[in-house]
């Protein structure tokens, strides 16, 4: 598994920045080594080229009602043909894990040996991408054929040059090479899996993605309230975005109010603003934030994470009521689906605010490491 710059430091070594030739979330990991990562990739304008969702968000895991894609012409091309390449092309690679949505896909890729002199996780990517724009700039080209179009109608098809300038014969065919824009975006997003347990997160993250897309559409308002939520063995009430709970990546905001090394309250520390510095650029990579905000130093960090509209879980003392609302500035983030707030209803048991504020911070952990959350209430869910 990969080693953090943290790791290497710990064990005497002093890490070198490794130079890429794009952005990329890791600085010290060398993509051209062995690793395991998630590679998410959105198509051009979030076209849903790939297939079209289907199924019954109450169907039984399994069922051929679960929620699942009915793949395109283009999305088989792409599961049959294109992702199989990436192993045949780099057999130092294997393709663990697929989930190919309507408007993009995630892979998980297991590099299990450095890859060929100058090669990169980028120049796997930038291959398989050019193959699927390639696929669909050839399917384009076949239905505009099909229809009857001219060859000169079909946008961002080219011919190819003819040895000779004359004109062709009419009826002679006239053989295209088709070519076009990018089938996806610009770039791509990797995620760089290396602590234990995220491994299963990610993928149970990946295999849900048909099922938490239909929830939000066929249920917008699981992503309002709900005072019966269960994670675990514990009963939650929450208000916000629920499928944040989904995510496979969480990570717990807690800092002591003050440094025993340094003497100072955490938050005037140089140590302090590093991590802070380093959990909020986390988060503007989608990892979730989860905490009760309750030092200064945990309070700064979910404030200034809030502000900006990066995902957060909030855990609070206060009980969140059937008519509970919190104040405008954590609605508006609630209603943009970048906060959840949630109370724990055992929290009630607590007679001291210590013990309410410790037992936040336990539940705040253990929310990082799960991603199953089940609603109990499900007649007052139906009758809304």
């Amino acid at each position: 598994m990969p080693t953090s710059k943290e790791d290497l430091i710990r064990r005497g070594l002093q890490p070198h920045a490794i130079q890429h030739n794009q952005h990329r979330r890791a600085e010290w990991q060398d993509y051209g080594h062995a690793g395991l990562y998630m590679v998410t990739l959105c198509i051009e304008g979030r076209h849903g080229l790939f297939g079209h969702l289907v199924g019954d968000i109450r169907a039984p895991r399994g069922s051929a009602t679960f929620p699942h894609i009915v793949l395109s012409d283009l999305g088989r091309a792409v599961q049959e043909e294109e992702l199989p390449k990436i192993c045949r092309l780099y057999p130092q690679i294997e393709l663990w894990q697929a989930t190919i949505m309507p408007d993009h896909l995630h892979l998980l890729l297991y590099v299990r040996e450095r890859l060929p002199e100058g090669k990169r996780l980028g120049h796997v990517i930038s291959s398989f991408k050019g193959g699927c724009s390639r696929a669909w700039w050839a399917k384009k080209q076949t239905a505009a054929y099909a229809a009857g179009t001219a060859v000169a109608a079909v946008p961002a098809v080219a011919a190819v040059p003819a040895a000779s300038a004359a004109v062709p014969a009419v009826g002679t065919a006239v053989v295209v090479r088709p070519s076009g824009p990018p089938l996806f975006e610009r770039g791509y997003h990797d995620r760089v899996i290396k602590r234990p347990g995220m491994l299963e997160n990610v993928k149970r993250y990946m295999a849900d993605n048909p099922l938490r897309a239909l929830i939000r559409r066929q249920l917008p308002h699981l992503m309002e309230r709900r005072l019966h939520l269960r994670i675990g063995t514990h009963d939650f009430a929450a208000f916000g975005a629920l499928f944040l709970l989904k995510r496979a990546e969480k990570e717990q905001v807690f800092y002591h109010r003050r440094d025993k090394q340094a003497g100072l309250p955490t938050e005037q520390t140089d140590s302090y603003r590093r991590e802070r510095d380093r959990q909020l650029n986390e988060a503007r990579e989608g990892v979730v934030l989860v905490s009760p905000g309750i030092s200064k130093g945990e309070s700064l960090v979910i404030h200034a994470a809030i502000d900006e509209g990066l995902p957060v879980i909030q855990l609070q003392k206060e009980p969140i009521a059937p008519y509970w609302k919190p104040e405008l500035h954590r609605f508006e983030a609630c209603a943009s689906g970048s906060l959840l707030i949630m109370y724990p209803w055992e929290l009630d048991q607590e007679t001291t605010d210590y013990g309410r504020f410790h037992r936040l911070n336990e539940l705040a952990a253990e929310i990082c490491t799960s991603t199953d959350a089940v609603l109990l209430d499900v007649g007052e869910l139906e009758s809304r």
